[in-house]
């Protein structure tokens, strides 16, 4: 068995690959790797060629490029015929590195290169601001599963940043902004080390932010955790398993990945169209309906600026960055609010009909008096003609 039961839980069991870190080959080459992911793809990746070419690692570094290139080609071809276009990526991906780092040559050719199909994006459910807010809100019983599955769907979706990058965030990153008080929005440093991608970018760090609902998510959270653990230090994850064995360890990747597709599901979507990326689009929608210009929609998205534009952005400037921040609305309040304003428009509205009906009754009564008062003139005419009437036929009697 690979995996082991431990006090009720499964334990990982060895990797497929903890044969190959024996050998310093090995070991060196995937060391300058610092992301889990990365490090896991392409060691699993070199131990498939090795196990399918009955090579060691040191054998396949032996190989002519003419070989070398052959013996790859021919895994990669086995996959690509399983229609397993990924997986022949990283395979391809994973030997160029392995062969580079050691300084050894293997070029594939033009026919060798895959084409990368983008399947997902025709079938990938962007969740809405409304979407987001329902599955944070899917577990209607108190506890620390609700308390941290809303504090990761929110956080996500109002930092926009990668998974592995949010589960990087240690306690030091938030206490000085959610204790005593939380201080809106709160500021997040993304380095290299909190999100490894950022390397690729030759970017050293970026900043982005949380607005009001994601800090109280994640401050409710963490002051469940104290409640549980006691007082926190600054190197704890913020985001652990539950139980968590392990003082230092974190969640993984896959179990954030399943927490959304389940939170999705129960929303009702497809969870096989939604995935943890897809809440890092929703960030970016947010971002594209806010009035921010393009290079802080970039910045907050910790992308490189291209060519100048980079030399004349003013990343320094925190104070700014934050205040155009918070003009992206990730506010769950927001339909409350459009509602408040037609609310008051039609309180508006219902006054001026008041007023012009109003003004119609005063207008009425007006022309009421009006005729009132020429129907008493008509009947004293009618009256003093009777008398005058009276007194010409006086005058002819006599």
């Amino acid at each position: 068995m690979s995996r082991l039961r431990v006090n009720g839980l499964f334990a990982s069991g060895p990797k497929c690959y903890d044969g190959l870190l024996n050998d310093p080959l090995v070991s060196d080459w995937i060391g300058v790797y610092r992301s889990e992911s990365t490090r896991d793809d392409y060691l699993r990746s070199l131990n498939i060629v090795s196990v399918r070419s009955g090579l060691s690692p040191h054998q396949l570094l032996d190989l002519r490029p003419d070989e070398a290139r052959k013996t790859v080609m021919s895994i990669v071809q086995q996959f690509l015929k399983e229609d397993k276009l990924v997986s022949a990526c990283k395979i391809q991906g994973a030997l160029k590195s392995f062969y580079e780092y050691h300084d050894r040559a293997i070029k594939f050719r033009r026919v060798d290169r895959i084409k990368k199909i983008r399947k997902k994006v025709a079938y990938e459910v962007i969740p809405s601001k409304n979407q987001i807010y329902r599955m944070a809100d899917v577990f209607k019983k108190q506890g620390i599963l609700r308390l941290r599955s809303k504090a990761i769907i929110l956080c996500l979706f109002q930092s926009g940043v990668r998974v592995n990058c949010l589960l990087n965030w240690r306690v030091g990153m938030v206490r000085g902004q959610l204790y005593p008080e939380i201080k809106i929005p709160v500021r997040l440093k993304i380095t290299n080390q909190v999100d490894t991608k950022l390397s690729g970018y030759g970017l050293s760090h970026y900043y982005t932010f949380l607005q009001v609902e994601a800090a109280q998510a994640l401050r409710d959270y963490l002051d469940y955790r104290i409640s549980q653990e006691g007082e926190l230090r600054d190197d704890d994850y913020i985001f652990k398993p539950i139980p968590c064995r392990v003082r230092k360890e974190r969640m993984s990747r896959i179990r954030v990945l399943g927490l959304v597709k389940n939170l999705a599901k129960r929303i009702g979507l497809d969870p096989r169209c939604v995935w943890t990326h897809t809440l890092r689009k929703s960030f970016r929608k947010i971002l594209n309906a806010s009035p921010i210009d393009e290079d802080t929609k970039e910045a907050l998205m910790g992308h490189r600026l291209p060519g100048s534009r980079e030399n004349y952005f003013d990343s320094h400037d925190l104070d700014e960055i934050a205040r155009k921040y918070v003009t992206a609305d990730f506010s769950a309040n927001k339909k409350t609010e459009d509602l408040q304003k037609d609310l008051e428009a039609s309180k508006a509205e219902i006054e001026r009909l008041r007023a012009d009906l109003a003004l119609a009754h005063s207008g009425r009564r007006m022309l009421e008096e009006e005729l009132a008062s020429q129907a008493r003139t008509l009947t004293e005419l009618r009256e003093e003609m009777r008398r005058i009437a009276r007194d010409l036929k006086s005058l002819k009697e006599s």
